[in-house]
């Protein structure tokens, strides 16, 4: 009994500290489940301590029906101090053999996709980011919901 209450406690504070390195996560809607090529999506983000590293993660619900093997997007991300950082990512739906990837339940599946690692800041204040379709085709069927995840890094 002794060492499953060990185990119980060292799971919760595993858990509860994984946690806090998470300091955002938003996730937006889309409307009738198709994600526009100019339906930009954006965040603000608080950032308080400067003496960490944050990693941005991009965040997408969608599907199972999803026709699209990957996904291009553009995510910008404008410090407190106005600069701005620009990356295109593609961000793989499915394997090589059209399995899904992710997390799968029923007909939802979730991927976080790692945007940009390791990120410092130089001020304290808001960061705003903003994630788009970088697709050719216009509207995206099958595609649920866009978020963003920060989480601060280890010192």
């Amino acid at each position: 009994m002794k060492k499953l209450f060990l185990a119980v406690s060292a799971l919760v504070f595993l858990l509860t500290s994984c946690g806090h390195r998470t300091i955002y996560e938003e996730h937006i809607d889309i409307e009738r489940i198709t994600w526009n090529r100019f339906d930009v999506k954006t965040f603000n983000v608080d950032i308080k301590d400067i003496s960490a590293a944050y990693d941005f993660y991009i965040a997408i619900r969608h599907h199972t029906e999803v026709p699209l093997k990957s996904l291009e997007v553009s995510f910008i991300l404008y410090t407190p101090s106005g600069e701005m950082r620009i990356s295109e990512h593609e961000i793989l739906l499915r394997d090589k053999e059209g399995n899904l990837l992710g997390e799968g339940m029923g007909d939802l599946w979730d991927i976080e996709y790692p945007a940009r690692k390791g990120f410092v800041f130089t001020e304290a204040g808001t960061c705003t980011v903003e994630i788009s379709s970088a697709m050719s085709k216009a509207d995206l069927p099958g595609i649920m919901q866009v978020g963003l995840i920060v989480r601060k890094g280890s010192p």
